[in-house]
């Protein structure tokens, strides 16, 4: 065959090097840095400050009310203050207290999960199938936690700017969270679908900075926002009507200048459906007026008297009920149409508005619960019911079968005997 081919060298590779004791020493000092951080970042993180309990099984789903119980007895009661009306959500009634929530069985008040943290409450609420709880931090109230009522697993959360203290409400779909100085709507996986008023930093540099107004009242449906805003060098207040854009943090927006209403006026927002709205005004004469989105005045109801500091408004099924505080004026959800007033009567004066059960309208009265046809307003029955006075409404919530009420920082679950 051919010549033969000369041999290859071999390629010589240097020896490896050697670990000295200072590199041994210069690891394991890195190790122990590492080691140390993570276990700073642990001990200061939100994790390790929180206590989770799932349930042990899923919360099993409530059967509606076939009826309205022929008598009410108390059944269990449990402190509840960072809720403002009871909070049924996924089977589950959800209490808030102190630093955390907890999910039990409306019927006998059991625990089923619970979730705390090492901070005080700013409040609770729910959308959808969660409840929410909302913790402070340095930035304000802007720590949002999401639990899943049917399980006690955590769900979506979200950290943001926020006042000291904000105000929660909910349309079921949707949470609103406002405060003096700053609001914002949040989908039910917490992302902000619009935010209003001051922030802490400017993210877009060419959109300009809101008025520093002091937001008066707000509410709010999934498509809307309505507030009343006192604002520097106007005597008079404004209704803003916000609309939800494709940008959360530039929505469509229209004032309507409120004559008369001084910026310290007891007016109030009572609720928005969709993009009309419900507002007091305390002048020239108290009344309730239904605002479009144009900002046109559709409708007006006057009222007999201002109503109390401690109004509530409350859904109940179709229906918008708001409490003044010795009377609820009923609206339709759909479009807020006035459909009537229960007034006092000589049993006794509603002391919170109403909850539907079986079909009906249930209004707490002095001495227990008023029974009427929701269409009409037509008495049906009364219920007997003795209760300790509470000095703010009464907020009643049909559980199934079981009616539960918010009587100020306490719930009480109501059943037959």
């Amino acid at each position: 065959m051919g010549a033969d081919r000369p041999a290859r060298s071999l390629r010589r590779f240097p020896p490896p090097e050697r670990r000295t004791r200072g590199d041994l020493i210069a690891a394991a000092a890195i190790a122990l840095v590492v080691a140390v951080v993570a276990a700073l970042v642990w001990w200061t993180s939100d994790a390790r400050a929180t206590i989770s309990r799932p349930a042990a099984q899923p919360v099993p789903s409530l059967t509606p009310a076939t009826r309205v119980p022929a008598a009410l007895t108390p059944l269990w009661s449990a402190p509840s203050a960072k809720t403002t009306m009871p909070l049924v959500v996924a089977g589950a009634l959800v209490t808030a207290d102190g630093n955390g929530v907890t999910g039990r069985d409306p019927a006998t008040g059991t625990e089923l999960w619970s979730y705390t943290r090492d901070l005080e409450l700013c409040g609770a609420t729910s959308v959808y199938q969660y409840a929410v709880a909302v913790y402070p931090d340095s930035r304000g109230c802007g720590q949002v936690s999401t639990i899943d009522a049917s399980t006690g697993k955590r769900g979506p959360a979200r950290t943001g700017y926020a006042d000291r203290e904000v105000r929660l409400s909910s349309d079921g779909s949707t949470v609103l969270a406002a405060g003096d100085s700053r609001l914002e709507l949040w989908r039910s996986d917490i992302v902000r679908m619009l935010g209003w008023g001051t922030v802490d930093a400017r993210v877009k540099p060419d959109v300009p900075q809101s008025p520093l107004c002091r937001l008066v009242s707000a509410a709010a449906s999934s498509a809307a926002v309505s507030v009343l805003e006192s604002c520097p060098e106007q005597t008079e207040m404004r209704l803003t009507l916000l609309r939800v854009s494709d940008e959360e943090d530039v929505p469509e927006v229209k004032y309507e200048q409120q004559p008369g209403v001084s910026a310290d006026a007891d007016a109030r927002v009572i609720a928005v459906s969709d993009t009309t709205t419900a507002v007091y005004l305390p002048t020239p004469k108290p009344v309730v007026n239904v605002v479009d989105d144009t900002g046109t005045v559709t409708a007006s109801t006057l009222l007999d008297r201002a109503p109390a500091e401690a109004a509530t408004m409350s859904r109940a099924g179709d229906l918008i009920t708001w409490w003044t505080g010795d009377s609820v004026l009923v609206f339709e959800a759909a479009g807020l149409r006035y459909k009537y007033t229960v007034a006092p009567a000589p049993g006794g004066a509603p002391i919170g508005p109403g909850t539907m059960m079986a079909g009906d309208l249930l209004i707490p009265v002095t001495d227990g619960y008023d029974v009427f046809n929701a269409e009409t307003g037509t008495g049906i029955r009364h219920i007997d019911l003795d209760r300790e006075p509470v000095p703010t409404a009464v907020v009643p919530a049909a559980a199934g079968s079981t009616l539960i009420e918010q009587r100020g920082d306490t719930v009480v679950a109501l059943g037959s005997p």
